[in-house]
């Protein structure tokens, strides 16, 4: 299992010895970040990792858990890297890949990072678990927290899509809604952790925050070892491409990889912090109020890992995309009509963003590029009603259904 060098301020740079999953840096009040110990991880662990049961904890030497008897698993990970020819020839993207993360347990990304936080909730003895969230946060650490038999207490704002408050509550969740915006919402659920002491699945967490590496794992492993030209996101927090460059840099260091790909931060328009902090030069997310859009999943106005997703995307030559509700929902469709992949709004940002980076000439046709979708359609369908094709009824007569074919074609 992987062993934990060290837990300290990645902009400070200090070492904070001291630490709980609520801990923020001493100096400037930051997310902290685990540093496994890769000193004893040789080449040929790669051989032994392509030979294990296939799964997220196959790579195990890469994430903070000390004791494998501790690991909540869902058998979540290794979620298909897709390349259809429909999708290629109407993008123009000759080599355009999805990777369809909407196949994890739970239906989202969450399930990467909340694996590990509910596997180290339980290596501390935690007596119960609790996540602030927008619905797919909420929904994954109260499924795991069925599997590890802790209590869930997950808070949600009133806004939140039903399917995915009912999927918590399927889970035995302890939901809370509040009525509320997110980022005021969030501010109350910090109150609710420090009064009653529960394990936060935040991504304060720096445990939590290593299991979005596996992103870099595994497409690093499907590819044979390429790194592809571009890689992009959805984005709210900041998570998915600061966690994924730093396993790209984790798999360079050993010299598994050669580099990594041109990471991509891709926000909906009316919750574009990090987007905004990118077009004005500066190190941090510019904080925005969050207008209306169909991306409740992204919908955050004050990202705490911004800053990090904004330096990954400086380091790696990347870029930042805003993607209008109409872009997102086009995107939705396109995705779902090509590829049979049904994806929430919020995750069609990732292809969106492609589609604007290729007209604007950053993306070449050639390019390979990795659109991570990271939600299932069926968590939020409303969005898609209206571009779906209409219901019909007939009634049971062959006369009645051929004049209805003859509609259709």
């Amino acid at each position: 299992m992987g062993l934990v060098a060290r837990v300290g301020c990645p902009r400070c740079a200090i070492d904070v010895p001291e630490v709980t999953p609520t801990t923020y840096c001493p100096r400037c009040s930051g997310v902290l970040e685990v540093q496994v110990d890769l000193g004893g991880i040789s080449r040929g662990l790669a051989d032994e990792i392509r030979r294990r049961p296939r799964g997220l904890w196959r790579w195990r030497e890469f994430l903070p858990i000390a004791d494998e008897a501790h690991v909540v698993s869902l058998s979540e990970g290794d979620t298909p890297l897709v390349s259809t020819r429909r999708l290629a020839a109407e993008t123009g993207l000759e080599r355009l890949m999805i990777k369809n993360d909407t196949l994890l347990p739970t239906g989202s990304l969450k399930d990467r990072s909340t694996t590990v936080a509910l596997s180290h909730a339980r290596e501390v003895k935690a007596s119960a678990v609790a996540v602030s969230s927008t619905g797919n946060h909420a929904a994954s650490v109260a499924g795991y927290a069925a599997a590890a038999g802790l209590p869930a207490y997950v808070f949600v704002p009133a806004a939140t899509a039903p399917a995915k408050i009912m999927q918590a509550r399927a889970y035995g969740g302890r939901v809370v809604v509040v009525d509320a915006p997110f980022d005021r919402m969030a501010a109350f659920f910090r109150e609710a952790l420090n009064a009653f002491g529960w394990y936060s699945c935040l991504s304060a967490n720096p445990w939590r925050n290593e299991g979005k590496k596996s992103y870099a794992f595994e497409v690093w492993e499907a590819l044979g070892g390429e790194a592809p030209t571009w890689m992009i996101h959805p984005i709210a927090g900041g998570l998915g491409v600061s966690a994924t460059w730093k396993g790209w840099r984790e798999l360079t260091q050993l010299g598994w990889a050669h580099g990594g790909p041109r990471m991509v931060v891709a926000q909906a328009a009316a919750a574009a912090p990090i987007v905004k902090g990118w077009e004005q030069g500066g190190q941090d997310p510019v904080p925005v109020t969050v207008g209306a859009t169909v991306a409740e999943s992204i919908a955050v106005g004050t990202p705490s890992l911004g800053w990090r997703a904004l330096r990954a995307v400086r380091e790696s030559d990347g870029a930042c995309v805003a993607c209008p509700d109409d872009e997102l929902l086009a995107a939705q469709a396109l995705l779902a009509r090509t590829t049979g992949i049904f994806c929430e709004p919020s995750s069609a940002a990732s292809l969106a963003a492609a589609l604007t980076l290729k007209q604007a000439g950053r993306i070449r046709s050639t390019d390979l590029v990795v659109c991570v979708i990271t939600g299932h359609g069926l968590k939020q369908p409303e969005p898609a009603a209206g571009r779906a094709e209409p219901l019909v009824s007939v009634q049971p007569s062959l006369a009645d259904l051929e004049r209805q074919i003859r509609r259709w074609t």
